[in-house]
């Protein structure tokens, strides 16, 4: 149940995360053609991109766990047993809980004093573009805890069997 609930979670996520990527080269395309073309540029796309940017950054990295494509150092934990591996993977978990604690902290505490400046070209509250710091923070918890309950319950691995992981990478 839960894994199905972070994996539904997760595909929205990569979904708005898509559809705000081909905002973003929209914006950038329409700032090219304008260049180019009538040699003169939107002020409003160079700061729409940009904020595009930022929400696209820390959306990703919030669904980037389930794929395992954040760095870690796996030639390092691989040579471990089972029982230390575990033990260090909630080590990390812990750690990374509590730094993503405080990005959801800060973020709420950056996004309410933010409300009330506005962006340049847009006019938009800045507190709206500095909410998807706590928003990826609590993505990333989830994310965290399913990744780290999966390695919690793998099976314990022989050494050929890690090879053949290893290879396989």
């Amino acid at each position: 149940m839960w894994h199905k609930i972070i994996t539904k979670i997760n595909r929205i996520v990569e979904n708005i995360t898509a559809l705000l990527l081909a905002l973003m080269v929209l914006a950038v395309f329409v700032q090219i053609v304008s260049r180019a073309l009538f040699n003169m540029s939107f002020p409003w796309t160079e700061e729409l991109a940009r904020y595009l940017m930022i929400w696209v950054t820390f959306l990703g990295a919030s669904f980037a766990f389930q794929y395992g494509a954040h760095i870690s150092i796996e030639a390092f934990v691989s040579r471990l047993k089972q029982q230390w591996s575990q033990i260090l993977h909630v080590i990390v978990a812990i750690v990374c809980t509590a730094f993503f604690f405080i990005l959801i902290v800060k973020g709420i505490e950056m996004m309410d004093r933010s409300m009330i400046q506005r962006s340049a070209a847009l006019g938009i509250p800045m507190g709206y573009v500095y909410s998807v710091i706590p928003i990826s923070g609590c993505l990333m918890i989830l994310n965290l805890i399913d990744v780290t309950m999966k390695a919690l319950k793998q099976p314990e691995q022989t050494d050929s069997t890690k090879k053949g992981i290893e290879g396989v990478e």
